[in-house]
């Protein structure tokens, strides 16, 4: 018999249920519900979020509590074999069935409970199934509710190409007016990614346009953007790959600036070490790595021991055995994550 995994602990709300899997299609014809299996793995990130964070929220454990019959399968253990019958290839896998065992709904992955609960009730809805989608889609529905989730359902199936044509069309067959409108929120929050793409500028250039209710979640989406793209400077990656440009690197410090999103000077030492990177050979280049690298957040620490060997020319033997040593002498302060990122980059260098 497959087990689902224990229950969670005493202040978890959603009622995983220590039960076989033919113990569950009993309860849920006695009980007259459905079946919610959460396929997971004990390495699985996505998987601990979910099970740490927003399975023990009370509003989730209610809705989930009142709707199913609630397991947990480990996909390589215990619940191998359920896994396999159902296809399960990612983690976390949500599968919804009936009392007789077949599949109503699956979708993957971590989110926020109010998603989770919102994602759910879409997967049971027959006019949010795919095929009922897809057509919608065609006859013309042009709801922000259908597109969102006729979009998600590609990137859902890795169809990243597909997905971004949805988002793309939907957005510019609308006028600026419309954009701004909270209903269009998610074009933004959910999927712009670029900063160089035209979406990114609208957000910039209507900052202020945006109502009260949306101009937190937009700002957070652009400074998540800027960050982003900060970091391809200090990693060396726009060096490394010829892209580096100084006009732009310019442009996106002052607007980070003029945002406000370095009101408190957190990324400061980012900007002087972009700078400095341009100005110094390799030697006086990690000299100035050795002064400030304490100065750094734990990310761009990371980052930098990460990316060290784009940094520099590790070709230069002597190069190569110094940025060695630089991360040596640093390891036993490092965060795990950091050391994990140490220990690749000494294996690229040294090997």
């Amino acid at each position: 018999m497959l087990m689902g995994a224990a229950v969670l602990s005493a202040s978890a709300q959603t009622d995983f249920r220590h039960i076989s899997f033919d113990e569950a299609l009993t309860a849920a014809k006695q009980e007259n519900k459905l079946i919610f299996i959460d396929f997971y793995t004990t390495w699985c990130g996505p998987c601990k979020m979910m099970s740490n964070k927003v399975f023990p929220q009370k509003n989730v454990g209610d809705f989930m509590n009142a709707k199913f019959i609630p397991l947990k399968m480990d996909a390589e253990k215990e619940g191998l074999e359920l896994a396999k019958r159902y296809a399960v290839k990612a983690y976390p896998t949500y599968i919804i069935l009936n009392a007789q065992g077949k599949e109503e709904a699956r979708f993957t992955g971590a989110m926020e409970g109010d998603v989770f609960i919102n994602k759910v009730n879409a997967s049971l809805d027959p006019e949010q199934k795919p095929e009922r989608l897809k057509a919608r889609y065609e006859a013309g529905d042009r709801t922000p509710e259908l597109v969102n989730t006729y979009a998600m359902q590609h990137f859902e199936k890795r169809d990243e190409k597909g997905g971004f044509k949805v988002i793309d069309d939907y957005y510019n067959s609308l006028s600026d007016a419309d954009r701004i409108k909270d209903e269009n929120i998610f074009i933004f929050t959910r999927y712009t990614f670029d900063f160089d793409s035209e979406r990114t500028r609208f957000m910039v250039d209507h900052i202020k346009d945006f109502s009260k209710a949306s101009a937190s979640s937009v700002g957070e989406r652009l400074a998540d953007i800027y960050k982003t793209e900060l970091g391809s400077y200090f990693s060396g990656y726009k060096r490394q790959q010829g892209l580096y440009d100084e006009n732009a690197y310019n442009k996106l410090k002052k607007e980070m600036n003029d945002l406000g999103f370095n009101n408190d000077g957190k990324f400061t030492p980012a900007f002087e070490f972009i700078e400095q990177r341009g100005k110094m050979n390799d030697t006086e280049f990690l000299a100035y790595c050795e002064n400030k690298y304490d100065n750094f957040s734990q990310n761009y620490k990371e980052l930098l021991v990460m990316n060290l060997p784009r940094l520099f020319d590790i070709e230069n033997p002597t190069t190569a055995a110094n940025i060695c040593k630089f991360i040596r002498n640093r390891i036993a302060k490092m965060s795990p994550v950091c050391i994990q990122m140490a220990g690749r980059t000494l294996g690229s260098i040294e090997k």
